[in-house]
Parts: C-alpha cells; sequence; structure tokens
C-alpha cells in the first residue's frame, strides 16, 4: 500500500472534506528532486491542509527539510534548510489558472487529482538556490583543505616564476 502522501487523491473531494495530510516524505523518493541531492538522506515533513475558497480547491501547504545540496564554491555537501509554507489553487485548466487570484499559486491537475508529494515536490524545487554554496565562504575553505590539515594542490603556483625565467639555452 502506497504511503498517504504518494497517492493521488481527488483534489475536490479533499477540499470538500476539509482534509488535513500529515506527511514526512524521503527526499530521495521525489524523483525531480533526487538528482539535485549531495545524498539521499533527509526527510520533507509537514502538512496538507484542503478547503474550499472562490470555488477552488485550495491547500495550505507547510514544509520543512534540510535539502543536502553541493556547494559549487568547495564541492562539499551542504546541508540547505527549507521552511516554506504556500497557499495552492489547484486547477484543471489553464484558463482557470489564468483567473485565479495573485494571492494563491496554482498547479495544474488536469483531471483533478494530485498527489501530496507531488505538491511538495514543487515547492522544495521552488526553494533551492540556483547555484547552491555555503552561506559564508569560510565554511568553503575549512571544508575545502584550509583547515582539515589536507595540503591544497595549486597546479598554476610556480608559473609566474617559471615565464620570467626565459628560454632554456637548449631551446634557442
Amino acid at each position: 500500500m502506497p504511503d498517504r502522501w504518494s497517492r493521488p487523491y481527488d483534489a475536490g473531494q479533499l477540499a470538500d472534506r476539509r482534509t488535513d495530510i500529515d506527511f514526512s516524505i524521503p527526499l530521495a523518493a521525489l524523483q525531480r528532486l533526487a538528482p539535485q541531492l549531495a545524498g539521499g538522506a533527509g526527510n520533507a515533513q509537514g502538512r496538507a491542509s484542503f478547503a474550499r475558497e472562490r470555488g477552488l480547491a485550495v491547500v495550505d501547504l507547510e514544509v520543512d527539510a534540510s535539502v543536502p545540496l553541493t556547494c559549487q564554491r568547495c564541492l562539499a555537501p551542504m546541508a540547505w534548510p527549507v521552511a516554506s509554507r504556500a497557499h495552492i489553487a489547484i486547477v484543471a485548466d489553464v484558463d482557470t489558472a489564468d483567473r485565479v487570484a495573485p494571492e494563491f499559486e496554482t498547479v495544474l491537475a488536469p483531471d483533478g487529482r494530485i498527489t501530496v508529494g507531488d505538491l511538495v515536490e514543487e515547492e522544495l524545487l521552488l526553494s533551492l538556490p540556483i547555484v547552491a554554496m555555503h552561506a559564508d565562504s569560510g565554511n568553503c575553505r575549512a571544508i575545502a583543505g584550509g583547515e582539515t590539515g589536507e595540503e591544497t594542490q595549486k597546479p598554476f603556483a610556480g608559473l609566474a616564476a617559471l615565464l620570467q625565467r626565459g628560454p632554456r639555452p637548449d631551446e634557442e
């Protein structure tokens, strides 16, 4: 039996029943998110609260997670905290989406069915940085070898001295 978060539900029925779904989703189980992870560890947890507003099925989505990403400055793993709250209208077609009030985010569900996992994955993807980096570049130096005792390789360190030395006699 699938977990409640991965099961497709009729969004209209959830809204009419004012259903709350608590979830804890392994990040690695989210197919569009998984390739961006620096490891499969971690969960997204929170609550999806469905209701009706202005004739639309809506969901108040709360998502908390610590997403493991790769810092693009030092290439070491880092945790990206996500604490997101969204007010989402679930619509059946693009025409309806165009008429939704601006205070709602919109999610297209052509057959009216949606999974909580899809909503959570979309919110996490929207919360990730374009380029993941440690907030403090000092953390990168510490991880990249500055404080670990490992010697940092600098392949071009002696290039300036070599260029100033000039050609060797056997090269003339």
